[in-house]
């Protein structure tokens, strides 16, 4: 579609012919015969069908001009990009000697449909399959590499312009334009290659002639029509200033008379190269004895944007240009790269609590060809296959070269939520049941999409469910799937159905107390986390093969929180020991820090001296994990008579004046020890004697006070509930028997057997039981410590008629109106509550019937659409 032009003349040949006639009735009264009949009417019109045809030339001018201008601009057309793909070669016998593989040999797939050009790969590097091993990877793109190609020879004048063969040249680096100069020029090293003998200089590539240093070949290249051109300065003096003071530019070295001018790129690329895994089988290149394949699909290829793309992109192009100032200029800069479809640009702190100023995000979402879609849409894996980690370093690179003093990109993939649509839908009796369904399927596949292919917008007219952090509702289905189908008479179920939710054995629950709204929750090997209270979650990370075990962010007031309030780490159970990981932008990206032989229950961040250190508890006790690269677990003698005593429970809390304290519960009910000094070696005494087996800690501050609260497991029975400790001033405290005798018991009416989890909010603590739900305890002045029973009708889970399903885990945080907000986590996903405990209502439903929420920074992409079409008279 071209872009709408202004018409210079915008009559009509009808109003041309009665413009005339009233011309005609003005200068000449007496021509009364004015219909189609009379010869002069006749002229009349053949005039005004030529004034037509030239009004129509006219106003097609400025869309001529139009691209003329954008061309003298330098907007140019995207050239295309070459999909990327890891290639094994393979030996046909199993053993023999060495075998080198060359660079640029040519792999393609089975011969196909006649007339129907085949991609064909080329291997980038020179690669050795070693003897005695029976196979070898290389990296292989869809592109033929041309070497050193004559483009002509120089004249010496500046604006020298030549042409690349077998155009256009795909995106990307690879492209390298060579001059010839003089031997025994001074040339550093690789700044120079000998061709024939000769030595040709490489040209550094710009984006403007400006940017040249005097005396250095610069160049610019438009890929897609394979055009070279050289500085266009005039010949003057160069460098410094002239004699009125006036600065003169430096002038960029251009071929010399005669000096041949070569050329290194690569061509082909396109959509056609995103292969699937398996295809690449034919070896083009003679290598006797060997056999290849590719383990994983073609990723990356993209066509030539075509002309009217770019035209419609030039206005937002060329506000843009070369450097990145609003967010806008973010998305269009990071588009340009052939690998990238969309861009989302914003500022980070008005997204993430833990953001540094001036940090700008930008969220790619990868190009994925329209014939790759399936009914329209695009699943997870595709979009997980083609986002290119390599493709993201370059927009990160490409960005930060254009960015404005003091703004900082930060550059990643975009994440996705996947939903499907399961819907009943009635349609007239003389409708094709089978046809409607697949029309609604594809027209939802377009329109539950991360990439809009310009009918995606058009379902119900309204263009839903591709926008960022746009919550996706029910009711948008409803009106796309009548109002688009005329044969719809009505949609009698619309029911979204979300792919990952903890709606199962939900453990973990925990509050990230630097980002409002925020928790994170594990289930299995997932975690999970919300933004907005529990209305939407969304899964973080996958830990493949790992059970989340332990989850625990930085709290705000820990020190060095301060500088890492992003900070997350967690412990999972691989089975032969545990594997530590760690986030620093609250769950976005994770890297693994440390491996065990033995399984870690629980950890704690501490901060000493400025840097966060991460300490470890688990069944052969407690070890710690510093803050740095290449730190390793070290342990931590917590008891000295026992090495290897295994502990459940740990957690760090601060007094009065900010100092840091850790408190660890130990295992075969040993007792409670407890650190003053940030859990340094050797500083642990005993708080509390053997006897009890406790599972959980919490920290409750209470103005100047400091409470350390601790729940019992029971093996079966009503329980004893729980007990809290009050520090006042580490400095102070006296590590004796006074001090054990200080823990006040709170198990008035505690009924739920076991305590999993305590937290405190606003003026009560609530505690996750094993049969008794989540119970509450009041502790404003005044009130009565007794634990509040909930009613088996409040809404949690029942295990039988008198007793609740066990809730491994609860937190919760004072809502906007001062009331607390309560989540509790168990076996049938997460409840929440309102009111302070008394009624629940589950937050983590797989099929929801209003809407589904997602962060800012988040798309949703199609599932299996269920759609069930019948008949009126069905």
């Amino acid at each position: 579609m071209s872009i709408p032009v202004p018409n210079l003349d915008d009559r009509t040949f009808v109003e041309l012919i009665d413009s005339a006639r009233d011309r005609i009735r003005q200068l000449d009264p007496e021509w009364t015969d004015l219909s189609v009949h009379d010869p002069g009417i006749v002229l009349v019109e053949a005039f005004a069908h030529l004034t037509d045809l030239l009004m129509y030339r006219l106003n097609r001018v400025p869309e001529k001009l139009y691209a003329v201008y954008l061309n003298l601009l330098g907007t140019a057309v995207y050239p295309p990009s070459a999909a990327t793909v890891t290639l094994e070669f393979t030996r046909a016998a199993g053993d023999g000697p060495e075998v080198l593989i060359p660079r640029g040999t040519q792999v393609s797939p089975p011969p196909g449909v006649p007339g129907v050009a085949l991609p064909v790969f080329s291997t980038l590097a020179d690669t050795v399959l070693a003897a005695g091993a029976t196979s070898v990877t290389v990296e292989a793109a869809d592109s033929t590499p041309v070497e050193a190609v004559l483009l002509g020879v120089g004249t010496g004048r500046p604006g020298q312009i030549f042409t690349l063969p077998s155009s256009p040249a795909v995106a990307g680096p690879g492209l390298s334009i060579g001059i010839e100069f003089p031997s025994g020029s001074p040339l550093a090293s690789g700044e120079a290659v000998l061709v024939d003998g000769m030595p040709f200089r490489f040209c550094r590539e710009v984006e403007a002639f400006a940017d040249a240093e005097d005396g250095e070949p610069v160049v610019r290249v438009d890929r897609s029509s394979g055009t070279v051109i050289f500085a266009w300065w005039s010949e003057r003096a160069a460098g410094g200033t002239d004699a009125r003071d006036q600065f003169i530019a430096p002038v960029p070295a251009v071929p010399a008379p005669g000096a041949q001018v070569r050329a290194w790129f690569r061509s082909g690329g396109g959509e056609r190269g995103n292969v699937a895994a398996g295809t690449l089988t034919v070896l083009r290149s003679s290598l006797p004895g060997l056999r290849v394949s590719n383990p994983a699909p073609a990723t990356g290829g993209r066509d030539q944007e075509p002309l009217e793309d770019a035209l419609r992109r030039a206005p937002q192009d060329f506000q843009s240009r070369d450097r990145a100032v609003t967010g806008r200029d973010y998305e269009v800069l990071a588009a340009r790269h052939g690998g990238v479809a969309r861009a989302h640009a914003l500022t980070r702190r008005e997204v993430w609590a833990f953001a540094s100023p001036g940090e700008v995000e930008v969220v790619l979402v990868p190009q994925i060809p329209l014939g790759n879609r399936t009914n329209g849409g695009i699943s997870l894996d595709q979009l997980g296959a083609q986002a290119r980690d390599n493709v993201r370093a370059e927009v990160d690179r490409y960005l930060r070269d254009r960015a404005t003093i003091g703004a900082t990109p930060v550059v990643r993939w975009a994440l996705y939520k996947q939903v499907l649509v399961d819907a009943r839908v009635v349609v007239r009796p003389d409708e094709d049941p089978v046809a409607v369904r697949e029309r609604i399927v594809r027209r939802l596949g377009e329109a539950i999409n991360p990439l809009p292919n310009g009918t995606a917008g058009s379902a119900g007219g309204i263009g839903f469910g591709f926008g960022f952090g746009r919550a996706l509702r029910a009711s948008n289905l409803y009106r796309a799937m009548e109002e688009s189908e005329p044969g719809v008479q009505y949609v009698e179920r619309v029911r979204l159905e979300l792919d990952k939710v903890p709606d199962t054995d939900a453990t973990s629950l925990i509050q990230a107390e630097g980002q409002t709204g925020t928790w994170f929750v594990a289930q299995g090997d997932t975690l999970f986390r919300t933004t907005n209270f529990g209305d939407g979650w969304e899964a973080c990370a996958q830990f493949a093969g790992e059970d989340v075990r332990a989850i625990v962010p930085f709290r705000v007031g820990q020190g060095a929180s301060t500088t890492h309030p992003g900070m997350v780490a967690v412990a999972t159970d691989a089975g032969d020991g545990s594997r530590v990981y760690v986030s620093d932008d609250l769950g976005e990206s994770w890297l693994r820090r440390a491996e065990l032989g033995f399984t870690l229950a629980d950890l704690a961040w501490v901060d000493r001296l400025g840097s966060p250190v991460l300490l470890l508890a688990g069944e052969k006790g407690l070890y710690e994990l510093a803050h740095n690269e290449g730190a390793i677990p070290v342990q931590n003698l917590v008891d000295p008579a026992q090495p290897d005593r295994g502990f459940y429970a740990i957690d760090s809390f601060t007094d009065v004046r900010g100092q840091t304290g850790v408190i660890i519960t130990a295992e075969a009910a040993a007792g409670v020890w407890m650190s003053p000094t940030a859990g340094a070696p050797e500083s642990f005494k005993r708080v509390r004697a053997a006897g009890e087996d406790i599972r959980c800690l919490a920290v409750q501050y209470d103005g100047p006070a400091t409470y350390l609260w601790l729940g019992r497991a029971v093996p079966e029975g009503t329980g004893t509930g729980c007990a809290r400790l009050r520090i006042d001033d580490l400095a102070r405290t006296t590590f004796d028997a006074a001090l054990m005798a200080s823990w006040e018991e709170l198990g008035a009416g505690w009924g739920g057997g076991s305590c999993w989890g305590v937290h405190v909010t606003g003026d009560a603590a609530y505690a996750a039981t094993q049969s008794g739900g989540v119970l509450r305890l009041p502790l404003s002045a005044g009130q009565k410590r007794v634990w509040d029973q909930r009613d088996v009708n409040c809404g949690l889970p029942l295990r039988d008629r008198a007793r609740f399903q066990p809730v491994r885990s609860v937190s919760g945080a004072l809502g906007a109106d001062g009331v607390p907000l309560v989540l509790g986590a168990g076996p049938e996903g997460i409840f929440r509550s309102t009111d302070e405990a008394d009624t629940w209502s589950t937050c983590t439903a797989r099929n929801v019937d209003t809407f589904i929420t997602l962060p800012p920074t988040w798309l949703f992409c199609s599932g299996e659409h269920r759609i069930e079409v019948v008949r009126a008279n069905a």
